[in-house]
């Protein structure tokens, strides 16, 4: 059976993030049970020709053949790059060049485009996976929670009013119509949240993502008396609250923060070392790290922060168990639906910077036979196990392609 993928960042010259590793581990392991073609989507088309060119040349020395419409695209140097707002545009381009008829089944492992809709309706059987919320579903929440924590760029000019409009312009109003007129056989989700948030049924993958198991190793070797935070240092992934997080603990313990990450704007990262400055907080600014000096670090924290506005599933909250470090989190549907309940894991409503450093407190005060018992509990033990291989994600990707395929 043929599957064809429709998705941008597999030829990726930069990292897309959680929904590019994971959409790259599934295609990989789904290419042993279909015979695959990819077909990029526009949103590659913003980059270099000849990087492209080598990406598409090294996924196709992987085993991942490429449409070679892909090619004739590049060849006629189209100017699609300002017509990511025109979907009509850009399907009539693609439609033209790339032959889907040559497959069973059309999917998209992580939703970047409008593309899917265009080609999968001219196919006729195609379906999709979300990550974050295709949309959020209700306007009003939605803009009190962005005017809390998006706030605005005084020097752009962008900011809760511009994500908002976006969201009700063009994600909401364009996805709705173009699922109403070209209805997938599917929209898969990889957490329950995301679905909820959008406001539409779909099939939740299980599990949703994985982790490399040699995480594991690096459990049990003891901890250090600091907490951690690692993501996007943007306001999505809250960076603005962790200095008022941190002054929480302050008043009742001294406890030195570990921060890794690139920050994603100067107005931001002034406003963070402003309020570390103004709170006299201790903190070790790592920057951007490897991977092994990530998970070093990571293991060795008693707790990891993290108040994050903006997820679908967050591979940081499942690496940082898989390490051995508890974590306190907002009640965001998207990790809760996934965490709720294990060991390790404590939830507390969004924006109560206050409640995260009481439970962060929690975890710094704990005796450490309690501590070891928590972070090797059975519930939390069993979880790891069933999320530490990719395998178990591509599988249940493939029963539900292959359950709504229409023969």
């Amino acid at each position: 059976m043929r599957l064809g993928i429709v998705y941008n960042n597999l030829i990726a010259p930069t990292f897309a993030g959680g929904g590019s590793v994971h959409s790259y581990e599934v295609v990989m392991r789904l290419k042993k049970e279909f015979e695959v073609i990819y077909y990029p989507s526009s949103p590659s088309l913003k980059w270099p020709k000849e990087k492209l060119i080598e990406k598409a040349k090294e996924l196709e020395s992987s085993g991942i053949r490429l449409d070679q419409g892909f090619y004739s695209i590049l060849d006629t140097n189209l100017a699609l790059k300002k017509s990511f707002l025109n979907p009509d545009k850009i399907s009539e381009v693609l439609s033209k060049y790339y032959d889907v008829d040559k497959v069973d089944f059309l999917y998209e492992p992580d939703h970047t485009s409008f593309d899917i809709y265009y080609l999968g309706a001219k196919h006729g059987n195609y379906g999709l996976t979300i990550h974050e919320p295709l949309y959020y579903s209700n306007s009003f929440t939605y803009l009190k929670r962005l005017i809390k924590f998006y706030g605005v760029n005084p020097r752009t000019g962008k900011g809760f009013h511009t994500r908002f409009l976006y969201n009700e312009l063009v994600s909401k109003r364009i996805n709705r119509k173009l699922i109403s007129r070209y209805p997938p056989r599917f929209i898969a989700s990889v957490s329950k949240g995301s679905l909820e948030w959008s406001g539409i049924d779909g099939d939740v993958i299980n599990p949703g993502n994985a982790f490399d198991s040699s995480l594991l190793k690096y459990r049990n070797r003891g901890k250090e008396d600091y907490v951690v935070f690692w993501s996007r240092l943007n306001q999505d992934k809250g960076i603005r609250e962790v200095p008022d997080i941190m002054r929480v603990i302050n008043s009742k313990r001294k406890a030195k923060l570990l921060l890794m990450g690139k920050f994603f704007d100067k107005y931001n990262e002034e406003i963070f070392w402003r309020k570390i400055k103004k709170y006299d907080i201790d903190v070790e600014y790592l920057g951007f790290v490897d991977r092994d000096k990530l998970n070093d670090v990571v293991s060795k924290a008693k707790c990891l922060i993290y108040p994050s506005h903006v997820d679908g599933f967050s591979l940081v909250v499942l690496e940082s168990l898989a390490l051995g470090t508890p974590v306190v989190a907002y009640d965001i549907p998207t990790v809760k639906s996934v965490y709720s309940g294990l060991p390790g894991v404590t939830f507390v409503p969004e924006f109560d910077v206050k409640a995260v450093g009481e439970a962060t407190l929690k975890f710094l005060q704990m005796d450490e036979a309690k501590y070891n018992d928590m972070m090797n509990d059975e519930r939390l033990l069993e979880f790891l196990e069933i999320h530490s291989s990719w395998d178990n994600v591509a599988r249940s990707v493939k029963e539900i392609i292959s359950r709504h395929i229409k023969g």
